[in-house]
């Protein structure tokens, strides 16, 4: 999805916090960085709208809706403490440090749920990690041409 791309990236500039997608192969960035994954994209509330403009060489179709995507976030950081305060930052951004970024590519933030810990056990040490998951609205909007004749032909035959 282009639109969390385009978050990310904006994020982890403002935050200065190297964000790379989760479950990857690779290897793992310097301390502290985070993971961001797609949980959910659904339709949202209502129903699509769609209207057509008549141009002079084509029928164009569009179609409006409403989607709701789940981004979840972790931190990893060089601490127990640093996880968490860089989950905070970026959790933070979400509520109002990127709030005007957000409006320039009409998103709204619909919930952030709270920085909880993550932490997992491996094998034998502790992954440490805290996170949270943000839940976006936009519009997405689709067009398309429509085969477009200004004339039709009728052959009409006389029956019995």
């Amino acid at each position: 999805m282009n639109l969390v791309k385009l978050i990310r990236n904006q994020l982890a500039t403002d935050s200065s916090t190297t964000i790379v997608r989760a479950d990857q192969p690779g290897d793992l960035p310097d301390l502290p960085y985070a993971t961001y994954k797609v949980i959910g994209d659904r339709k949202g509330v209502g129903q699509e709208d769609v209207s057509y403009a008549n141009l002079p060489d084509a029928l164009v179709e569009t179609r409006v809706q409403e989607r709701n995507t789940t981004i979840s976030f972790n931190t990893y950081g060089t601490s127990h403490d640093n996880a968490y305060e860089v989950a905070s930052q970026l959790r933070k951004w979400f509520e109002w440090r990127g709030s005007l970024f957000l409006e320039d590519i009409n998103v709204a933030v619909e919930s952030i749920t709270d920085v909880e810990n993550r932490t997992t056990f491996l094998v034998d040490s502790y992954d440490e990690k805290y996170g949270f998951d943000v839940i976006i609205r936009y519009l997405e909007i689709d067009e398309n041409e429509v085969d477009y004749f200004d004339k039709v032909e009728v052959e009409m035959k006389l029956g019995r």
